[in-house]
């Protein structure tokens, strides 16, 4: 999908896309619970928490940055692993915050689920060459309330995550979409996934893009900081970023 996210020049390289485990069962469990919302079918919320666990599992041993390396083989399987990697920086900038073990795991479904609203967009917008116009844009945005009340429907109850699918491109100015009918703050839950979602997005190869420098991405998140980012959360997910790079 086309972001408001856009280097002012084109990056000059792209992120590697053949590193980084494998995570099969994981994949296959996103890719079926997009399908199943995709034709309209009662998310297995069950499973979205189960992969989340499995990922919690794992931080501890490969840490955020090694589960952030996940081969894309093409832009069919970009939502699958889209919800991974930032599921996986959710829980990490969550343990990073203090937050308990249920919490994390809470934010990890969250993350996961945070885009499942895409499955209801034509693959098309995601594979297109170009920038969209503004019906294709127009689209793309209903992604978030379609994907909350995806989850709302969903058994058992994740209302953590269904505010985070709705809330994920709120910015703290009071801009971004789409708009509450009452001026009033994202949830903590959405800004933290939102930098997450921005950061992963930015890093990944787009067909009308390359992959951003990880130099400008953490610049851009810095700068945008108290504009569209939570000050303090950009504050400690650099710094998380930072502490992984010299791991």
């Amino acid at each position: 999908m086309s972001s408001a996210h856009e280097p002012e020049t084109e990056a000059p390289r792209p992120r590697s896309t053949d590193a980084g485990p494998g995570l099969e069962s994981e994949r296959a469990a996103v890719r079926a619970c997009l399908a199943m919302a995709g034709r309209g079918k009662p998310l297995p919320a069950a499973d979205a928490v189960a992969v989340a666990s499995s990922l919690q599992a794992a931080l501890p041993e490969s840490g955020a940055a090694a589960l952030l390396q996940l081969p894309l083989p093409d832009m069919s399987d970009y939502i699958t692993v889209h919800a991974l990697n930032v599921a996986a920086l959710a829980m990490a900038l969550a343990r990073e915050l203090g937050r308990d073990e249920e919490e994390v795991r809470d934010l990890g479904v969250a993350g996961l689920l945070h885009d499942v609203g895409m499955a209801t967009v034509t693959l098309a917008l995601l594979c297109k060459a170009e920038q969209l116009d503004e019906a294709e844009r127009a689209l793309g945005k209903q992604h978030a309330a379609a994907g909350a009340a995806l989850i709302v429907a969903a058994e058992p109850a994740l209302p953590l995550a269904a505010v985070v699918a709705y809330e994920h491109h709120l910015r703290v100015d009071g801009g971004g979409y789409p708009r509450p009918r009452q001026a009033r703050p994202a949830q903590h839950a959405s800004r933290l996934v939102q930098l997450c979602d921005v950061y992963d997005a930015l890093r990944t190869p787009r067909p009308f893009r390359q992959a951003w420098p990880e130099e400008i991405i953490r610049s851009f998140i810095s700068s945008r900081a108290g504009v569209e980012f939570d000050p303090e959360l950009a504050r400690v997910f650099l710094g998380l970023l930072q502490r992984e790079e010299r791991a």
